[in-house]
């Protein structure tokens, strides 16, 4: 054989070897990862490669090791996925999808209990840019659940849509995170339709959930009940038949977290606190809400509300209820509905007002009736020494543009919380003028 041939065979050879290499990619992290593959098209008898993928999500969760990446190629699969167990801090694993409209996992067909399973310490996995379609069978079905069955953290859920038919009320979450004690998780990019609650938070500590979708649930939106260190920024809370987020200590107690950047538009309420302790609560805005902009129930304490916007809300900007304790409200926008009610109290010890801007001065207590004019306010009230009465001449609230005009009354009428602002001081309300 002349040097020429055997040169050819050898690359021949080489070449095929090639398609059953795996390659390597990087996660949204910038980590490296040895990348295999799943088709419609593929086979489980093949080495899940690029070009040779195997066939099930099953057989890449089964054969997948630390420190490497399965993709799951566009197309529609009807199987379950339990995510797996050996993933280190190390040497993660990604599992991902070419796209939340691309690669679907569609269960409405066939009987199941939950889309994506994280159970006996499914723990340093990142899922992403896939989409989940399913529908109700029994009490428990979640879209995506993360069990209270052994430790299960350090997870990323990303770029991900869930869409559920025939929802039930208490019969499922797109996202439930149950019990996990420092939880250490990352909900971004998710959008959750159609189920009880978009995204349920059970006694779980070190949550993140930011610019997602909850919208068009049976009950919430957003149900934080019970834990700590929980961040919520940056969400559209919509279209929810209760709240836009319900955040409630009830069950297991509730203590610290932030609500920030969220916007609550057409819910029953934009947000509810119940036995709350210690949230911050800022920069949020809640408007054409069916009821008010933010209820506290009973039981909320040590909490601060600070440069909310609470605007288009029929019955008022505000209700709160009993056993309020050393909550403060500084710098928000308060306008009252069409109803011509800004707030309304069965009871106001425990809360502090000031520094906020009233459109409307009336208010309403319970049992009592109604309360009119800012002084008459003052005095039930306590304090409010440099609250402002006024319009607060948002830029266009028919292209829900809250940003105020140079002449509103809420420029430069706040209290320095140590934020950086324009001006003298920082504006009332959500968002800070330019």
């Amino acid at each position: 054989m002349s040097y020429s041939g055997l040169y050819t065979l050898i690359l021949l050879g080489l070449l095929g070897l090639g398609s059953c290499l795996p390659e390597k990619s990087t996660d949204t992290s910038g980590g490296e990862f040895t990348q295999l593959f799943v088709s419609t098209e593929g086979d489980d008898e093949n080495p899940g490669t690029r070009s040779k993928p195997w066939r099930t999500i099953a057989k890449g969760i089964n054969s997948i090791r630390p420190g490497e990446m399965l993709v799951i190629r566009s197309g529609t699969y009807e199987e379950e996925i339990d995510m797996p167990t050996n993933a280190t801090e190390a040497q993660p694993i990604v599992i991902r999808g070419e796209g939340a409209t691309k690669t679907i996992i569609d269960l409405r067909g066939r009987e199941f209990q939950h889309a994506v399973s994280f159970a006996e310490g499914a723990s340093n996995l990142t899922l992403e840019r896939i989409g989940i379609k399913g529908r109700y069978f029994t009490r428990w079905s979640h879209g995506i659940f993360i069990s209270d069955v052994g430790e299960n953290r350090r997870i990323s859920l990303r770029d991900i849509k869930i869409e559920w038919e025939n929802g039930e009320k208490d019969r499922g979450s797109g996202i439930f995170v149950h019990f996990q004690s420092d939880a250490d998780l990352l909900v971004e990019d998710v959008e959750a339709s159609g189920f009880s609650d978009g995204i349920y938070l059970k006694g779980s500590n070190g949550i993140t959930v930011r610019n997602s979708r909850f919208h068009g649930n049976i009950e919430d939106g957003i149900d934080y009940n019970g834990g700590e260190d929980i961040i919520i920024e940056n969400n559209r809370c919509y279209g929810n038949h209760s709240n836009g987020i319900l955040v409630h200590g009830n069950e297991k107690p509730q203590s610290g977290g932030i609500l920030r950047g969220n916007i609550l538009r057409g819910n029953k309420n934009g947000l509810t606190l119940y036995e709350t302790d210690g949230l911050v609560v800022e920069r949020n805005l809640a408007h054409q809400n069916n009821e008010f902009g933010f209820f506290l129930s009973n039981g909320v304490k040590n909490s601060l509300l600070r440069h909310n916007t609470l605007t288009a809300n029929p019955n008022g900007a505000l209700k709160a209820r009993r056993r309020g304790i050393a909550n403060v409200l500084r710098n928000n926008i308060l306008c009252s509905g069409h109803k011509g009610v800004a707030a309304r109290f069965e009871q106001v010890s425990g809360l502090n007002f000031d520094f906020n801007l009233w459109n409307q001065a009336t208010i309403v207590l319970e049992g009592q009736g109604k309360v009119l004019g800012m002084e008459n306010i003052r005095q039930v009230l306590g304090g409010m020494t440099s609250a402002r009465l006024g319009d607060p001449q948002f830029r266009d609230m028919s292209l829900a543009d809250f940003f105020l005009l140079p002449n509103s009354p809420a420029v430069d009428a706040g209290q320095a919380y140590g934020e950086s602002f324009e001006g003298e001081a920082p504006d009332c309300g959500a968002y800070e003028s330019p």
